[in-house]
């Protein structure tokens, strides 16, 4: 199905609401006094799951490259929201652990995301919800 305009690309949108809901969520953690970047939430939340875990699973479960992981993580250790301890099992890698105050700023960043994302969803009935995940679901899988 061709779209006839942007505003029926389902590509376009998915891209322009994942843009959108950044520069928001920016705006949000910054009124908040929560000072993390999107990209550094994005690790404390993979970091509260599995906490202890390896730079490359954090690369792989956010599906980034390691280039760009690396040079978030530095500066995650700089403000103190992670530390590296060496693997005792393979010294060549690290494990990241949050740091006291990277649980409280994920904790924080969670509340507030949270309720961004409860009010983008409001007026959603489940039943459409369930198939937008559906339709996305299918379409990551086809790439």
């Amino acid at each position: 199905m061709k779209p006839e305009g942007l505003d029926q690309n389902i590509i376009y949108l998915c891209a322009e609401f994942s843009h959108r809901f950044s520069q928001v969520l920016a705006a949000e953690f910054k009124q908040h006094n929560i000072d993390v970047t999107a990209e550094q939430f994005s690790i404390l939340v993979v970091l509260w799951y599995r906490d202890g875990i390896s730079q490359k699973e954090i690369s792989e479960q956010l599906n980034r490259d390691k280039t760009t992981i690396t040079r978030v993580l530095m500066n995650m250790k700089k403000n103190k929201l992670i530390r590296q301890v060496t693997d005792a099992e393979d010294n060549r890698s690290n494990l990241i652990f949050l740091t006291a105050k990277g649980k409280a700023i994920q904790k924080a960043g969670v509340q507030v995301s949270g309720q961004l994302y409860m009010k983008v969803l409001k007026d959603i009935p489940q039943a459409q919800l369930l198939t937008g995940i559906q339709v996305l679901q299918k379409m990551l899988l086809a790439l």
